[in-house]
């Protein structure tokens, strides 16, 4: 189905959205005040988001009998249960940037496969398109 370099580049494509802030906080239950439901939403939609380009990857990957290496979320994200949406929106923003960045350098070296690359460039997209509802969440919490 992929080749090994493109399977090998997608199974790092997946362990970033497996293991991204918004899937950890996904798992948490951060302070929202009144009028903090966009924020939430926002960051409960990245994670469904990431889910899904998760499931996407490595259901083709595993029934192709690939190994599934998606490791575990980073220590740093312990810090981050019972704190304000607003906090961790503004927070989110570097981890998406960077996030967008690996994501980016993952799609330079992808083999020059359709599928693997199809996957790749989509789950860069919404990224990409995360980025951009993070910021307006900020703007949102910003003027209310």
């Amino acid at each position: 189905m992929f080749s090994s370099p493109a399977a090998q580049v997608l199974n790092q494509i997946a362990a970033l959205h497996r293991n991204s802030m918004p899937t950890y906080l996904s798992f948490t239950h951060p302070w929202a005040g009144e009028g903090d439901e966009e924020a939430v939403d926002v960051l409960r939609q990245i994670a469904i988001d990431h889910k899904y380009v998760v499931d996407k990857i490595m259901t083709p990957l595993e029934a192709a009998g690939q190994d599934e290496h998606l490791g575990n979320f980073p220590m740093e994200y312990t810090g981050l249960h019972d704190l304000s949406i607003e906090y961790l929106v503004r927070r989110a923003v570097p981890y998406q940037e960077l996030l967008i960045r690996r994501l980016e350098d993952l799609l330079d070296g992808m083999p020059d496969e359709a599928a693997p690359r199809e996957l790749a460039e989509e789950s860069l997209g919404l990224a990409k398109g995360h980025l951009k509802n993070l910021q307006e969440a900020i703007a949102d919490l910003a003027s209310s």
